[in-house]
């Protein structure tokens, strides 16, 4: 990514999407600790399969626009 970006913002751009891909790690992290703590292990596979399933056709959209 870093790489399309002018030599000037780069740093910057690059310190800010670490960041956010730091900040989705944590959310993550304790969003799962809650489904478990409330749910089960069963409740939380099921519940990335079906965002997983969920991200395919923006994922294949994505894909036919390229």
């Amino acid at each position: 990514m870093t790489d399309a970006l002018p030599l000037e913002t780069r740093a910057r751009t690059q310190g800010l999407v670490d960041v956010a891909i730091a900040l989705a790690g944590a959310t993550g992290g304790m969003a799962s600790g809650v489904v478990v703590a409330t749910g089960s292990y069963s409740v939380l596979a099921a519940g990335g399969g079906v965002f997983a399933l969920a991200l395919l056709p923006v994922i294949a959209a994505g894909a036919a626009r390229r």
